[in-house]
């Protein structure tokens, strides 16, 4: 069994989306001949806006070993540069700014979430006694790939970083142009990645959009790894959608870059004389962006309404369960672009509406996998759930017409066992 070490800042009980793929890695990985140990913060579970994910963990290390894998949690403290670039005096003198530049011109990105100081020490003195096949960093924050970099050049251990997130994920829109401001910074940021990359063994990224960025800045192999759905998380729950009420749900954050205009218009033409008590509209952890959630809010009557923070994984499972139909708004002027919902939807095996399509890859998803519909007006929107809604009453439930070994292709244990396979081939080439 080949020994590997994880480092993820985001890592259950963090309930942030990014947690659950470095777990499903801890979980998985021995099936495959890799034994990991995973380096993380403390968290409290409890985290819900973006704040919360920035605050002190002042509890001691602790470290926890189960049949999977060993999880060693550290104290995280704010980085004190930043701290002191907030304060209001140095604001005031524009030194902020100053500071904001220096961090940036020494490679030291995203350090509002500081896992290159949180878990520098503790690494290095790690690694002068453990010794691993294989570092894997999943970013971000993009300054625990700095940390990888020194970690396995100081104690010659390959290196893999896994970008769950571009370095700007504004990048990734078709229509990008930055000021030159933005020009700047992102070339300092890609000087970094060059130097970085040019030196892991291989990289990995969720979705080809990321993938086709990294390339631009590497020759080493990039490995497309999706998100995935835990099989076990929802074929174990009981639930099953309402046959009293007609649960339409989206789960997870909505962006200002989703386009829910005409989703949100499809939503009011659908409700018209539908019964509050038989109709309910729930947005799940919306409420953890607050721009969106009052956008939704003003658009849609309150009746129909149930809006809410964030919530644990187990709940989020079984509310998606609850659903008789999931709501998906794409992301409007981004090719390539996969989201880790997508993949919860098809765990859930509900019937997926999505709204608008744009020709691409997650249309050829809900199309490869026959888990939903797709609507590019607010009428054919309006339509679909209205014809959804008369099966669900004459019936009281809703056929779903996904393709089992096709949906299951994207779980997290078949996407983990590609990776596994990827690192395999890359520590013998």
């Amino acid at each position: 069994m080949e020994k590997v070490l994880i480092l993820a800042y985001y890592y259950p009980p963090c309930r942030g989306v990014a947690a659950y793929r470095p777990q499903s890695w801890a979980k998985d990985f021995r099936l495959h001949g890799y034994a990991p140990t995973v380096i993380t913060r403390h968290w409290s579970g409890d985290e819900s806006v973006w704040e919360d994910y920035m605050k002190d963990a002042d509890k001691k290390t602790e470290i926890i070993t189960d049949q999977h894998s060993s999880t060693i949690y550290l104290p995280y403290k704010k980085n004190k540069l930043l701290q002191f670039a907030e304060k209001k005096w140095v604001r005031s003198l524009k030194l902020n700014k100053l500071i904001y530049l220096g961090l940036t011109l020494n490679g030291d990105f995203q350090m509002e979430i500081d896992g290159y100081n949180c878990f520098k020490e503790y690494l290095f003195e790690h690694l002068r006694t453990e010794k691993y096949k294989l570092i894997i960093i999943t970013s971000p924050p993009l300054n625990v790939a700095k940390l990888a970099y020194k970690a396995a050049k100081k104690f010659k251990i390959p290196f893999a970083i896994d970008f769950q997130d571009s370095w700007n994920n504004l990048m990734l829109a078709e229509n990008y142009n930055p000021g030159r401001k933005e020009k700047f910074y992102n070339s300092v940021k890609e000087f970094y990645l060059r130097k970085w990359l040019g030196k892991a063994l291989f990289s990995v990224t969720v979705t080809p959009a990321i993938g086709d960025r990294i390339k631009e800045h590497t020759h080493k192999p990039v490995e497309i790894i999706t998100n995935g759905f835990e099989q076990n998380a929802y074929s174990s729950r009981p639930v099953i959608p309402s046959s009293d009420v007609f649960n339409i749900s989206v789960m997870g954050t909505i962006h200002p870059m989703q386009d829910i205009t005409a989703m949100l218009e499809g939503l009011n033409l659908f409700l018209q004389e539908k019964d509050p008590a038989k109709v309910k509209l729930n947005f799940i952890g919306l409420d953890s962006f607050p721009e969106m959630s009052g956008h939704v809010k003003s658009a849609l009557p309150a009746s129909f309404l149930h809006v809410s923070p964030r919530v644990k994984m187990e709940e989020a499972v079984d509310l998606t369960l609850a659903a008789n139909v999931l709501l998906f708004p794409s992301y409007k002027g981004y090719k390539g672009y996969y989201t880790a919902k997508i993949f919860e939807y098809l765990g859930a095996q509900r019937n997926i509406l999505m709204m608008p399509g744009n020709n691409d890859i997650v249309d050829e998803l809900i199309g490869r996998t026959q888990a939903g519909k797709i609507a590019n007006s607010a009428t054919e929107f309006a339509q679909i759930l209205n014809s959804w809604h008369n099966e669900w009453k004459n019936t009281g439930t809703l056929i779903y017409n996904g393709i089992p070994e096709e949906i299951r292709f994207f779980s997290r244990e078949r996407q983990n066992e590609l990776l596994c396979e990827a690192i395999t081939r890359h520590l013998s080439a």
